[in-house]
This record gives structure tokens, C-alpha cells and sequence, in this order.
């Protein structure tokens, strides 16, 4: 990460990537919420909506702070990926190769998942296989295969509003960008919300809460908090304006949320992700919960709806439900893993690869025609 501040956040300057020392605490932090969102389908969303043949005797009902937390650190991570880059077909070739392959292996496989009990008693449907297939199903018209699957539609949408954000120059005058996304936020969520049960089946209601979700009104304070965080790392704009700015995006995001999320978690989530970013929670750097990052991707991709299905296996065989927990658990890290090394770092190496030499080449071309600025060569940065 550069510790000098960014003097222009303009699409036109020609970006150098420079040598960063990678957070360790922050994606330790990605870990965490990894493990949180484990916790939370396999205990009590899995208990509310199937039901153990027994009490478990506990459950972890947490997951909406994981996702809160994830979605802060996503502004961040993703800030700072573009800013330094500054070539936004760059930064979105690196999320596809990061994101797609192993997404659409999993989508497949569901096919076969779906149809197995607790889950088969409503199973994918053709129609749901291509929307899912899309990345985008909810805007669509179909639910997601695996409901854990949400959060990635919107951090999709998140990389699409932020390099909207940045083509339009609008991160170069931040608080007047997300500004005014976040005044949307607190005018149209609430409005929406109220109007829904008179007007819900109205075609103009439809067409509004399609544009509210394209444009991420609900979830827009919490990576407009992550953005300014990695503001103030850099040291870009004054400091307390940007702490204004994330007291008024939290603001904005309790006054939407219709009191999910407790304000006190909130301002300790923040003051998190503040002392990894400057390195200061040193026992977060433990080298497994670091490693759980790695593979955190595939852990939030193939825990849930597998899990539910190997719970409900050995559940109905006759054992515990903290045992059914426990091996579940272990075969969902266990697949994880496999999945990672075996599957998706050979494939995201290839294409990064690829991706690589494509730009390169394309760079030593356009260098060659007189009259044309050289594009920026400058390789994916595999630690993003």
C-alpha cells in the first residue's frame, strides 16, 4: 500500500503501481468474517429453517455483522486496488479471474446439491440455473441457488458503481460522489420501504426498487465507510472531513436498515478495520486464521447448501447435532482447501497469465503508433 497520499484520484493520470506491504491483519479480518458466516447458516440459520433432530443447545446468530464487516473491508481493498491501478479494465479483469471460475464450477455442482435432502424439496430449476449463471439472478427474477450467494451480486455491483464512480471523476471529488449516493440512500430506502405494502404490485414501484438495488442504496454506506477509511490511510483530503464522512455514512446506514445492525457493533467493526489497516492488532497475523483467507473465497462459496445436506445425512443417521456440526465444519474447510489449490489458483494463474500477456502485448503495440500514449503494461497485482 502507498504511504503517500494520492494527489490526484483522476481517471486520466497514468498510475505506476507501487511496492505495498500486504495488511495482513485486514485479511485475517476477511477470515473472521468467513468463519462467522460458517457459523451462522450451519447453527441458526440451518435450525430455523430445517431444524436438528435435536436442540443443538447453541447457536452463533451473528452473520449480518460478518457481512457488514465484509462489506466495509471490500471498500477498502477494492479502493485501493483500483486507485493504484488506475486502469479500471484492469481492475475488473482482476475480479472476474478472481471471481467467476470457481463460481460457475459451484453453480454446476448445485445442480446435483439442490436436489438432495433438506434442499430437494425445492431444487434449482433450468430457469434459475442460467439467471444464477449470470452472477445477477435477483435482477432477473430468480433467487439465488445458494442464499449465502446474495452478497456476491452486490459486491458485483459494487465494482460496477465503483468504476462508474471513477470514469465520471467523481472520485476525485469523493464527497460529492458518494455524497450523493448516500443522501440517496437515506431518502429512497426509507420512502420505498414505506410505500411498499400499498404499492408493492405497482409496475413503477418494481421499476424503483430495481433501480435502488442496481444502484446499491441499501449497502452504498457501508463501502462508502471503507472507501474513506482507505482515504484517511493515505492520507488523502483532511482527516476530519473524512471522519465526518463515515460518521454520516453510518449515520445513513442505521437510519436505513430498520434496526438489524446494533450502532455499538458498527463503531467497534470501524475501529477494526481502523487498527488492521495500520497494522496494530498484531495477534490477528496468527498464520491459520491468515491462511483461512486464502481459502475463504471457497469456504463462503461451498459451506452452506453442501453443509445443510451433510448435516441433515448424518443428522438423520442417528447422530448428534454437534457432531453432524462438527464433521461438517471440518469437510467444508477440507473442501475449501482442495478447492483453492487444486481448482482455483491453477485456473486464476492461467488466465491472470493470459490476461498479462494480452495487455502487454497490446501496450508494446499501441507504444509503436505515433501519436497514441503507451498503455499502462503494468501487471495484475496477484495479492488482490
Amino acid at each position: 500500500m502507498p504511504d503517500s497520499p494520492d494527489s490526484n484520484l483522476s481517471p486520466t493520470t497514468e498510475p505506476v503501481l507501487k511496492p505495498h506491504r500486504r495488511i495482513v491483519e485486514l485479511d485475517a479480518l476477511r477470515a473472521l468474517a468467513a468463519i462467522n458466516l460458517v457459523l451462522f447458516h450451519l447453527t441458526h440459520v440451518y435450525t430455523v429453517k430445517f431444524g436438528y433432530t435435536s436442540p443443538l443447545g447453541w447457536e452463533w446468530p451473528y452473520g449480518a455483522y460478518g457481512v457488514e464487516m465484509f462489506f466495509i473491508l471490500s471498500g477498502f481493498v477494492n479502493s485501493m486496488s483500483l486507485l493504484r491501478r488506475g486502469k479500471p479494465v484492469d481492475f475488473v479483469a482482476a475480479r472476474l479471474i478472481r471471481i467467476i471460475p470457481i463460481f460457475l464450477i459451484v453453480i454446476i455442482a448445485n445442480l446435483w446439491i439442490t436436489r438432495q435432502m433438506p434442499l430437494a424439496t425445492d431444487p434449482m430449476t433450468l430457469g434459475q440455473f442460467f439467471a444464477n449463471m449470470t452472477l445477477m439472478p435477483t435482477l432477473l427474477g430468480y433467487e439465488c441457488v445458494d442464499p449465502v450467494m446474495w452478497t456476491l451480486q452486490v459486491e458485483m455491483m459494487f465494482y460496477v458503481t465503483l468504476v462508474i464512480l471513477f470514469r465520471i471523476g467523481a472520485l476525485n471529488r469523493y464527497f460529492l460522489g458518494w455524497g450523493t449516493l448516500a443522501t440517496l440512500s437515506l431518502i429512497v430506502c426509507p420512502t420505498l420501504d414505506a410505500m411498499e405494502a400499498i404499492h408493492a404490485q405497482q409496475a413503477w414501484f418494481t421499476m424503483a426498487t430495481s433501480v435502488r438495488r442496481l444502484m446499491l442504496l441499501d449497502f452504498v454506506p457501508l463501502f462508502m465507510i471503507g472507501f474513506l477509511l482507505y482515504m484517511i490511510k493515505t492520507g488523502t483530503g483532511q482527516k476530519w472531513k473524512n471522519l465526518l464522512g463515515i460518521a454520516f455514512a453510518a449515520l445513513v446506514f442505521h437510519s436505513i436498515d430498520h434496526g438489524k445492525h446494533n450502532p455499538v457493533a458498527t463503531a467497534l467493526i470501524i475501529g477494526l478495520v481502523t487498527l488492521c489497516a495500520y497494522g496494530k492488532v498484531p495477534v490477528l497475523r496468527f498464520k491459520p486464521l491468515v491462511y483461512v483467507s486464502t481459502i475463504s473465497y471457497a469456504l463462503y462459496l461451498c459451506h452452506n447448501n453442501l453443509g445443510c445436506v451433510l448435516i441433515y445425512c448424518f443428522n438423520h443417521a442417528g447422530l448428534s447435532p454437534n457432531v453432524c456440526l462438527a464433521i461438517t465444519i471440518v469437510f467444508s474447510f477440507a473442501m475449501a482447501i482442495i478447492v483453492t489449490t487444486r481448482i482455483e489458483q491453477p485456473i486464476t494463474g492461467l488466465l491472470r497469465t493470459a490476461w498479462n500477456r494480452y495487455r502487454t502485448g497490446n501496450a508494446k503495440t499501441t507504444a509503436t503508433v505515433p501519436g497514441i500514449l503507451r498503455l499502462d503494461a503494468s501487471p495484475i497485482d496477484p495479492t488482490l
